[in-house]
């Protein structure tokens, strides 16, 4: 499964995970990096074969590096023994990690991290419960840790193992997390993780003058985030938030309300505030850091939300980072499936990277009239968006214009087009995005449909051995 490509002067390096759940590389070297670019007919080169997806020319153009498509396509190019290793679906080694910080006037903001890092709980996939903490604890405290633990989680797994590791300061401590275990997490997941726990490490670092570039396995962070590259981190709230199905209503994303609801177990209570908490009961402080921790792997046991991601991924042969956004995947998917037709993207001649300014009308949303109504119904209609994109063919190749609402019953004559209500027409030859949703459409068809065999095979297992 991809991870992330990084490309550094003439190499392009891939890393994926491999059957183990560990991260590996392949590296590539480049000769000279080139881009498809938009030209004029007059300019075309005899040797491309290829048009751009409105059937303008494109050529060949060297750049310092591949832009989004020809990195596409560089991968597509690859032997087809490393494409089956690269793209392979395989599940990361997951670790989940939780930070608590130090509370002076007021919880503290990650942006800013202004008072230390407290402790780092570690949950491995062998259910290992690791503490890093600034306090000491005797052994006696440390087995209590532990035996609660198992008994807090009582309806799940019975043996969790509980270590903790004193420091003599901050700063050895998150040295230590970040060259001695980070590296070893092939992925590292949280509740709230990008947008705190991480954040919040990242701008400490800043404050104890540690180094991330040192941690990065190629010297190199993700510039959005300071994430070292080829080291995978994700939030798992946000996995839960935008995939999970299972909770109906999602009264909140806090992670007592959500372990309460999905586990029916919830997190550690205790009076006053958290800071008294570390001050008074060191030893409860570290016991809630490490059940945080465990909710969030047994949310994942239940749930599997970061699967879907992981999968989508795998289907859409995406760097992980990427698959989460619907621009990222259509795009991919678009690219691909004109090279079938004997065209590829072409990006405007130094237009790359420019930023379109103007705003674009989205879905209409008709306003309510208030009042109080009795017999209210609703509608819920399945795959609403993409059976009207099929329905009207839209697409930006089938696109042709835009007609005002007093010439649209005219343009209707013309049966080789599609004209909609607010006036804009498309070709009806079929389109590129309307393929790309019948292909998807069926496969999602055939995938319930084995996905139902299973759970029909898998319930009457489960009456034979009640029997």
């Amino acid at each position: 499964m991809l991870l992330d490509i990084e490309q550094k002067e003439n190499e392009v390096i891939i890393s994926y995970y491999d059957k183990e759940g560990k991260v590996s590389f392949k590296r590539y070297s480049v000769n000279k990096f080139e881009n498809w670019v938009v030209t004029e007919e007059k300019d075309r080169w005899k040797d491309i074969k290829f048009r751009n997806w409105d059937d303008r020319p494109i050529k060949r153009s060297i750049a310092r590096s591949f832009n989004k498509f020809s990195l596409l396509y560089f991968m597509d190019s690859l032997p087809e023994k490393d494409q089956e290793e690269i793209f392979e679906f395989n599940m990361p080694r997951t670790y989940f990690v939780d930070i608590e910080t130090e509370i002076v006037d007021g919880f503290p903001k990650a942006e800013e991290a202004k008072t230390r890092i407290l402790s780092f709980s570690i949950i491995t996939p062998e259910r290992k419960a690791i503490v890093l903490g600034l306090e000491d604890m005797s052994k006696d405290q440390i087995k209590k840790i532990e035996d609660d633990t198992n008994a807090h989680f009582k309806d799940y797994d019975q043996d969790w193992e509980f270590s903790y590791y004193k420091f003599d300061d901050e700063y050895n401590m998150v040295y230590t997390f970040l060259h001695k275990f980070l590296p070893k997490f092939p992925m590292m997941t949280g509740w709230n993780f990008i947008n705190y726990d991480w954040q919040y490490i990242v701008n400490r670092c800043k404050r104890l003058q540690i180094d991330l570039t040192d941690v990065a396995i190629t010297g190199s962070l993700d510039r959005n985030d300071s994430r070292p590259l080829h080291m995978g981190i994700l939030d798992y709230m946000q996995l839960y938030d935008k995939y999970d199905r299972s909770v109906a209503v999602k009264e909140s994303n806090s992670l007592d309300f959500v372990s309460s609801a999905v586990l029916d177990v919830a997190k550690i209570k205790y009076t006053g505030g958290l800071q008294e908490l570390y001050e008074n009961n060191f030893q409860k402080y570290i016991y809630y850091n490490v059940v945080d921790s465990c909710l969030v792997y047994y949310i994942d046991k239940q749930l599997r939300s970061m699967e879907v991601l992981l999968t989508l991924a795998t289907i859409t042969r995406m760097p992980l980072y990427k698959a989460a956004s619907p621009v990222a995947v259509t795009e991919a998917l678009i690219a691909r499936k004109l090279i079938g037709q004997n065209k590829k993207i072409g990006m405007e001649w130094n237009k790359e990277d420019a930023k379109k300014d103007g705003k674009f009308e989205g879905a209409f949303v008709k306003q309510p009239i208030v009042g109080y109504y009795s017999g209210v119904s609703a509608f819920d209609f399945a795959s609403l968006y993409p059976s009207i994109m099929r329905q009207f063919n839209i697409s930006p190749d089938a696109f042709v214009e835009q007609v005002n609402e007093m010439d649209i019953p005219e343009r209707r004559k013309d049966k080789n087009v599609i004209v909609c209500e607010n006036g804009v027409v498309y070709k009806k030859e079929d389109s590129i995005l309307k393929k790309i949703l019948a292909d998807l459409y069926g496969q999602r068809k055939e995938y319930k449909k084995t996905s139902y065999e299973y759970y029909e095979k898998a319930h009457e297992l489960e009456k034979k051995l009640k029997s």
